[in-house]
C-alpha cells in the first residue's frame, strides 16, 4: 500500500501514516467485539449496506461525529433556551441575525451590545465558512496539513488532536469500536429527532417531558 504525503509534512507524516495502516491491519483479528471499525453488519455482505469501499468507514465515523454533535446541541439548545433545535435557524437570518446574541445554553452576557447589529449574519457565515473549509480541507488532503499528526484518510490524528492522551492511555482498537458504536447509536437517534420534529411539531426535550407527565 502506498501513501501520498506532501514535502510541506515530510517523515513524520510518512510515518503516521505506517502506524495508522498497522493499526487497521490489527482490526482483523478482533472478531471476537462486535461491530468491528470499518465493518457493516452482514459481515461485508450484506444486500442494504455492502462494503465495498475502505473509504467508507472513514465517512461513516465522520457522520457518527457529526450526529453526535448535532444530537448533544439539540439538547443543550431546547433545554438551555426553550427553543427546539428545528427553530434555531430562523434566530438568525439574512435580514437579522442580532436575536441569537443572549439566546445560547449557560448565556451569561449578551455576544454583542444591544442595538450594535452584531452578531451578524455575514459574519457567522464567514466564521463558519472558513473553519469548516479549513477542516475538511486539511481532512482531503486538498490543503496541505499543517499539523504533522493529520494524515489524509486517517480519521484517528492523535498527537495535539488527543489532548486527553486516550490514545496512549488506553486500548485504541477499543476506543474506535466504543466511538463506532456510539456514531451508529447517534445517527439513528438523529434520524429520531429529524422524524419526531416532523410529525409532532415539537423538540426532543418538549416530546420527552410530555411522556413522562403522561406515559399512557
Amino acid at each position: 500500500m502506498s501513501f501520498a504525503t506532501s514535502s510541506f509534512t515530510g517523515a513524520a507524516v510518512q510515518a503516521k501514516a505506517v502506524k495508522a495502516a498497522a493499526s487497521r491491519s490489527q482490526l482483523a483479528v478482533r472478531a471476537d467485539i462486535y461491530p468491528e471499525f470499518g465493518t457493516y453488519p452482514g459481515g461485508g455482505e450484506s444486500p442494504i449496506m455492502p462494503f465495498s469501499e475502505e473509504k467508507n468507514a472513514e465517512r461513516e465515523i465522520i457522520h457518527g461525529r457529526f450526529a453526535m454533535l448535532g444530537v448533544t446541541g439539540a439538547w443543550a439548545s431546547e433545554n438551555g433556551t426553550g427553543i427546539p433545535w428545528f427553530e434555531a435557524g430562523a434566530l438568525c437570518s439574512p435580514d437579522d441575525c442580532t436575536a441569537i446574541a443572549d439566546k445560547f445554553p449557560g448565556a451569561i452576557a449578551p455576544l454583542a451590545p444591544e442595538g450594535s447589529g452584531y452578531p451578524s449574519f455575514a459574519a457567522v457565515l464567514g466564521i463558519e465558512i472558513v473553519l469548516m473549509g479549513l477542516a475538511e480541507g486539511y481532512r482531503t488532503g486538498v490543503i496541505d496539513p499543517v499539523f504533522d499528526e493529520l494524515t489524509v484518510g486517517d480519521a484517528n490524528p492523535g498527537g495535539r488532536f488527543d489532548p486527553l492522551n486516550l490514545a496512549e492511555s488506553n486500548d485504541l482498537e477499543e476506543l474506535k469500536i466504543k466511538e463506532l458504536k456510539h456514531c451508529r447509536l447517534a445517527m439513528f437517534a438523529w434520524n429520531g429527532c429529524i422524524n419526531q420534529a416532523i410529525v409532532t411539531k415539537e423538540g426532543p426535550i418538549a416530546n420527552w417531558s410530555a411522556h413522562v407527565a403522561d406515559p399512557v
